[in-house]
């Protein structure tokens, strides 16, 4: 972005982009800040704005706080324009997948392998979560829960098999990425989607059981959608 790799470099990289679509999408949406930061528009100063500020300057020296002031203003937007990135998502859930997989025991807020029962329960909590199948790939729903994440709290649904896990999250938030997003993050498979009007990813050690969930998702939510024409449903 800044053209101060060497040439050796810039090859390589010329080369990993075009096979990699997490470096892809990182790079362009590196350009598009950038494109959108010159776009912004310049407000026009005061003619004697520069003549009082040399006053004012010649009077008092400016602060630490003050010169930095501007650096920290663009660290603040970057950090603001990258949490919402594919890549940081995908990571933030990954990372928390195995968090709550590893330990001994699930730290779920409700036990159940009921789907409504569990909806029931977000819904009560000011969350709603898409319509979820109970079991797909060998696995089942077992709980779930809130997880606190470094930059947003999220809706946990755990699945479960004699040999698998699966985790559903439900995130709020920004999180920019073309429908199906998938990377790999941690050795776990992430896959972002859209559906129901929410942001949903599904989480797992395995690509079947991941890609299995997302066609059971794919046709419960197309069975609720029938209903819904069928019956006249809101």
């Amino acid at each position: 972005m800044d053209g101060v790799l060497p040439a050796e470099a810039r090859a390589e990289m010329e080369v990993h982009l075009p096979a990699c679509p997490t470096c892809r999408e990182q790079e362009a949406f590196e350009r598009g800040l950038r494109e959108r930061m010159r776009a912004l528009p310049a407000p026009e100063l005061p003619a004697a704005l520069e003549a009082r500020v040399r006053r004012a300057l010649r009077r008092r020296p400016v602060p630490a706080a003050v010169r930095w002031l501007p650096v920290a203003a663009g660290l603040a937007l970057a950090v603001l324009w990258g949490r919402g990135a594919a890549p940081f998502v995908a990571w933030e859930l990954a990372r928390n997948h195995v968090l709550c997989f590893s330990r001994e025991r699930l730290q779920a807020e409700v036990w159940t392998s009921d789907t409504g029962e569990i909806a029931e329960w977000y819904r009560q909590r000011g969350t709603e979560v898409p319509v979820l199948p109970s079991s797909a790939a060998g696995v089942e729903i077992v709980g779930g829960r809130f997880c606190s994440l470094p930059d947003r709290t999220v809706a946990h649904l755990y699945y479960a098999g004699e040999k698998r896990h699966l985790s559903v999250f439900v995130v709020p938030g920004p999180a920019r990425f073309a429908n199906g997003f998938l990377t790999r993050q941690g050795g776990e498979n992430v896959r972002l989607l859209h559906t129901s009007g929410l942001t949903v990813a599904l989480v797992g050690e395995d690509m079947e059981t991941v890609d299995a969930f997302h066609r059971a998702l794919s046709m419960g939510r197309a069975d609720a959608s029938a209903l819904t024409r069928m019956t006249g449903a809101p």
